[in-house]
């Protein structure tokens, strides 16, 4: 894997915490219920379930899928609201977050080129109580849910796949709720560094200060603390709202053990 610098543009300029996020999240809530013209797909996949399939399955579903950009800040599902499709990453991250009742945030999950937005869509129900938005701009290829359950019923190897991805997110999921619990918030900042490089194809990422607090479950007052001691540990760097990464195998070492536990199983369980 390329060990590439990650600069991270860091913008202070929002100083409402809850009214930023109802801001930002509110100008693209309806994007999942906007139709696109299908635009035939025509190469390869980058996303990890679709480059899997054979050339048969590949080409029931090509009909059925259109690609579409990822926007950051844009919403794919609102909490307790039906989910219309679903989504193949093929560049970028999706941040699943848990709201609590008094507007507080934090992450739960990421989605990126290595499975499904959307899978619980096979088990029969069509929301669940978490927000999912486009943390990393990206691409995806879009599916209709009626059409992702009618193509995994005749495609063994299609359902099979997005199960065993939907068992890995679970796993995931499952780590990160003993990481929030038990680690430092620098501990699972270097974590959350890794894991984004690992699923983004760019070393830029735009980030607010308060999508940074939003990831680790901290108030927005809180990441300097969390910033300062990794640039003068040498790890980053850190200049007019951008970071640097100069030693990602420090950096590893600075992480929790989560990033190495949540990679290694995913590979387990996908095989």
């Amino acid at each position: 894997m390329s060990q590439l610098p990650i600069r991270l543009i860091l913008s202070p300029h929002i100083t409402s915490w809850d009214a930023s996020l109802i801001a930002c999240f509110s100008s693209s809530a309806g994007v999942q219920d906007t139709m696109a013209e299908p635009v035939p797909i025509t190469d390869g996949f980058a996303n990890s379930i679709l480059a899997q399939l054979s050339s048969e399955c590949v080409a029931e579903l090509r009909p059925v899928m259109y690609p579409v950009d990822l926007e950051v800040r844009q919403v794919i599902y609102e909490a307790n609201r039906p989910a219309h499709f679903a989504y193949f990453p093929e560049s970028g991250m999706i941040s699943v977050v848990a709201i609590m009742e008094n507007g507080s945030s934090i992450e739960v999950s990421t989605i990126g080129r290595d499975g499904l937005v959307g899978g619980f869509l096979l088990l029969g129900i069509d929301r669940l109580p978490y927000r999912y938005f486009v943390q990393v701009a990206g691409r995806a290829h879009r599916i209709e849910a009626v059409r992702l359950r009618q193509e995994a019923e005749r495609n063994s190897a299609l359902c099979k796949a997005i199960l065993k991805y939907q068992a890995a997110l679970l796993s995931q999921s499952m780590q990160l709720i003993a990481c929030n619990g038990l680690h430092t918030i620098q501990q699972r900042c270097c974590r959350w560094l890794l894991t984004t490089r690992d699923r983004s194809d760019s070393d830029e990422i735009v980030l607010t200060h308060e999508f940074l607090a939003l990831m680790l479950g901290v108030r927005r007052a809180s990441i300097s603390e969390v910033l300062s001691p990794l640039q003068e540990a040498g790890l980053i760097k850190s200049a007019r709202g951008r970071i640097t990464v100069l030693n990602r195998k420090a950096l590893e070492a600075g992480a929790c053990e989560c990033y190495h536990t949540i990679r290694d199983q995913h590979r387990q369980i996908t095989g």
